[in-house]
């Protein structure tokens, strides 16, 4: 069974001093799997409600960069996995 804390391609997450660059390192990889769909989807013939939902999505990312300097380090844990996820279905699909 793996660590629910490890991400295939990450080191853990609560490794210590590692916590900031990695959660932000992982909202970036998001932010910017949803700028590049949505700059494919400038071409037309996406469904207008996914473009609006990835760019809600994106914007969500931009906003949990910035907050990601004012928060403590179990909330930063708590970002960086969901974006571990986020990001592991960005690649999937």
């Amino acid at each position: 069974m793996s660590d629910p804390n490890t991400s295939e391609d990450q080191q853990p997450l609560q490794q210590p001093g590692g916590d900031a660059e990695q959660a932000g390192e992982l909202v970036a990889q998001v932010r910017d799997g949803y700028n590049a769909r949505l700059a494919a989807a400038r071409t037309g013939g996406l469904d207008p409600q996914q473009v609006a939902a990835w760019r809600t999505a994106r914007d969500q990312a931009v906003d949990d960069l910035d907050r990601l300097a004012m928060v403590d380090e179990s909330e930063r844990v708590e970002i960086a996995l969901a974006y571990a996820a986020r990001l592991k279905e960005l690649k999937a699909t």
